[in-house]
């Protein structure tokens, strides 16, 4: 039996099917000061598409990779006014299946089921080389997105979309691979029993709000504070971008940004996005850093994990990134649900203390000429040869510890939280005797198999090591005056491009990838190589740390300077896109601004703006 329909339906349709005397046109545009968008009557319809959230008429860019999925011919547009447009198969007499209505700071989308075999979607087809859209939702499977949700576009601005169907769902897609490189957003026509479906897309900003971010220093703070949130949906989790590999030991970062987001629509938040993601890792999904984590799926290549082991700071990231969900949530029946799991993760890190000294340790080496470039070391790091006792991974086992703490004591696990509590405090005592080199005066990033320390004036194992309480209140100043003297002495003073991860050049035999492509020297000191990609290349990467870091220990000179040029750079959009000439991108720079990334856009490094908030203390 039919569902019967409402008169205003038919009201609806009337609208929609009305006479065809509307004047038929090849293209129709409209444009506002916030966006402008062009249709054409060839599936998928649109072929221009730009937003400027913010007003700063920055609507120049057509994110759109146009292709046209069927022959032309079979559709045509009918302009009704400046504001109105429909999209009606040839020989219907002007009956609609698609209605558009546009507003300075919102459009609807409005589809009229047709009883026809004809694809008639509406795709949002981006050019992941232009921008890294992403659609932030919850995802029902693979593909698959439940309205309403949010489209960011990093660098430019934020729509919701939304349908006036409970539980409407869009198609979400993205790839990466060479000649086939997208992100997709597509709406699907209204179903015989929807009979009529509607999807309404506004302009909207997500950011906490403080005195003076309306300024305009802080239009890229506005503007792009959800950058770190990229779902890939193939994987349905977190990830670099939307294209890109879902890495287990970035979560947690997406996690510490989650807990100061505002919501993002309704009763949509970030800590969801955060939860559906661990859900998944919890269910046995493995990421990069994971062993046997694929090297490709159908939605292009993917990076493999070459190592026989988990990196060193996979597990503590997923703890962490658990442990904030049930902190932010108050989630107490989810907490017990996965509390067994969770254990098992934070478990099976602190088994890899191989020598029960307190610090985990990788169980490669470490030392100086070990590495045949085959093979990845501890940690995100992955062409520095990070090894055995590894600073960077030790922070954050500390921070998890600390975490599953407040998690066990939540859950009734008393003495789960003692024997947890032990196991930090043991850390703690070791860590900065561990590393600390008095010659340099600053923190190694590893200390190696045959007792040798690598110090490279790590700017984030420093920082990371400050921010997490590892180094003693009195000298925490002198360390991180220690990494500034080393900053002005070699010239890092333009803070636009970032920050290096190391201030002198990592030596051949502790680099772990040879390629010079990727910061390989081929000489043996280095220096060749320096400030490409990993070995002293400038990102955004892990700045948060350095920035908490200099606040932390009361430099507040040094970290204006540097959050002023960190946020001129997210203001010219400086760490997306791909440059002009060699194909590189601009997630990585040498000092001078020359691109050595190869992402496009690697959203790790926005949790740097969590500490340009002045409320993030």
């Amino acid at each position: 039996m039919k569902n019967k329909l409402p008169p205003i339906f038919f009201l609806t349709i009337t609208v929609l099917v009305s006479s065809s005397c509307f004047r038929s046109v090849d293209n129709f545009e409209y444009e506002s000061k916030y966006y402008k968008i062009q249709l054409t009557d060839t599936v998928p319809f649109v072929k221009y598409f730009s937003v400027d959230a913010l007003d700063k008429g920055g609507l120049n860019l057509n994110t759109i990779l146009w292709k046209k999925s069927v022959k032309p011919g079979v559709f045509e547009l009918k302009k009704i006014s400046d504001t109105e447009v429909k999209i009606c198969r040839k020989g219907s007499n002007g009956k609609a299946c698609w209605l558009m209505k546009f507003e300075e700071d919102e459009f609807t989308l409005s589809s009229l089921y047709r009883n026809d075999t004809t694809d008639h979607y509406i795709d949002f087809r981006f050019d992941k080389k232009k921008n890294h859209a992403t659609l932030l939702g919850l995802m029902t499977g693979k593909r698959k997105t439940r309205l309403p949700a949010l489209l960011h576009l990093p660098d430019m601005g934020t729509f919701q979309v939304r349908s006036d169907q409970t539980g409407a769902i869009v198609d979400y897609d993205a790839s990466r691979r060479q000649g086939n490189e997208f992100i997709s957003v597509r709406l699907p026509s209204a179903t015989e029993s929807q009979g009529l479906l509607k999807y309404t897309f506004k302009v909207t900003s997500v950011y906490p709000d403080f005195d003076g971010v309306e300024k305009d220093k802080y239009a890229g703070f506005r503007r792009n504070y959800l950058n770190l949130y990229q779902v890939n949906p193939v994987f349905q989790v977190l990830a670099n971008n939307s294209c890109s590999d879902p890495v287990a030991f970035t979560l947690f970062m997406s996690s510490m940004l989650a807990l100061k987001t505002p919501p993002l629509l309704d009763s949509l938040t970030a800590l969801d996005l955060v939860r559906t993601s661990v859900e998944r890792y919890l269910n046995g999904m493995k990421g990069y850093g994971m062993v046997g984590y694929i090297e490709g799926y159908e939605g292009g290549e993917v990076a493999g994990w070459h190592s026989p082991v988990n990196s060193l700071d996979t597990y503590p990231s997923l703890v962490i990134a658990a442990c904030n969900y049930i902190k932010g949530s108050n989630d107490l029946q989810w907490a017990k649900r996965y509390y067994p799991r969770i254990k098992e993760w934070m478990d099976s890190q602190m088994r890899r203390d191989q020598d029960q000294n307190g610090l985990v340790e990788y169980e490669l080496s470490g030392n100086s000429g070990s590495w045949d470039g085959k093979v990845r070391p501890a940690n995100w790091w992955d062409t520095i040869g990070f090894g055995f006792e590894d600073a960077f991974s030790n922070a954050i086992t500390y921070s998890a510890l600390n975490l599953i703490i407040m998690v066990a004591e939540m859950t009734g696990n008393r003495e789960d939280a003692g024997s947890y509590r032990l196991l930090a405090d043991k850390m703690r005592e070791k860590y900065f005797q561990t590393f600390y080199n008095p010659v340099t005066g600053v923190l190694a990033g590893w200390k190696s198999k045959d007792g040798r320390l690598h110090d490279y004036y790590f700017t984030m194992v420093n920082s990371m090591a400050v921010y997490f309480d590892l180094v003693p209140a009195d000298k925490i100043k002198d360390v991180m005056l220690a990494l500034w003297g080393k900053m002005q002495e070699v010239g890092y003073t333009d803070f636009s491009a970032g920050l290096p991860g190391n201030l002198i050049p990592v030596r051949k035999e502790d680099y772990s990838h040879p390629d010079p492509r990727w910061g390989g020297g081929q000489l043996e000191d280095g220096s060749d190589a320096f400030q490409r990609y990993e070995n002293g290349g400038a990102s955004i990467n892990w700045s948060f740390f350095t920035l908490k870091a200099f606040q932390r220990a009361g430099l507040t000179e040094q970290f204006n300077e540097i959050a002023d040029g960190i946020l001129k750079g997210i203001n010219d959009g400086a760490f997306q896109g791909s440059c002009f000439e060699g194909g590189m991108t601009k997630d990585w720079k040498t000092w001078s601004g020359d691109c050595w990334g190869y992402e496009g856009f690697l959203c790790d490094g926005y949790l740097v703006l969590l500490a340009i908030d002045p409320a993030d203390k």
